[in-house]
């Protein structure tokens, strides 16, 4: 591939990169982490190329120096976009991974407060149920951990 091409392929899926962590990073401002997931796929598949694009012109940086500097410095405005955008993301994720393990570790909690409260002595001296334990029914919890 010549230098123009490979510079016209890097641009688009640096454009590309930029346009989904855009719109990652307002669904996590929106706090619609529902939503994430519809991203998923897009970007695990354009993060791959864009790695791999990078990763070749790290390896042979010669590749691109046939094309014209201001298209070089473009393309260099655009990475330290995307790296901009990676920081942020990382960021956002993490205080969303981080606001969901409470919100389980909460329920979590409240849960054994409430299976754990002692009985009481009747008066035959036979221990009796707290009422809120006789209508609690035992079952499985299961968590959702995407993010």
């Amino acid at each position: 591939m010549d230098a123009n091409k490979r510079m016209a392929d890097l641009v688009s899926v640096t454009t590309r990169l930029i346009d989904l962590l855009e719109r990652e990073n307002e669904i996590l401002r929106e706090r619609r982490h529902n939503d994430l997931h519809l991203l998923l796929d897009e970007k695990e598949t354009i993060g791959r190329v864009y790695q791999a694009r990078i990763m070749g012109l790290q390896e042979n940086p010669e590749q691109l120096k046939e094309c014209a500097e201001p298209d070089r410095a473009a393309l260099k405005d655009l990475a330290n976009k995307v790296d901009g955008l990676i920081a942020e993301n990382a960021i956002m994720l993490e205080a969303a991974i981080l606001a969901s393990r409470r919100v389980v570790d909460m329920v979590a909690e409240a849960i054994r407060d409430t299976s754990n409260r002692a009985g009481t002595y009747s008066r035959k001296g036979a221990t009796k149920t707290p009422i809120s334990k006789r209508g609690l029914q035992r079952g499985a919890i299961s968590l959702d951990q995407t993010l």
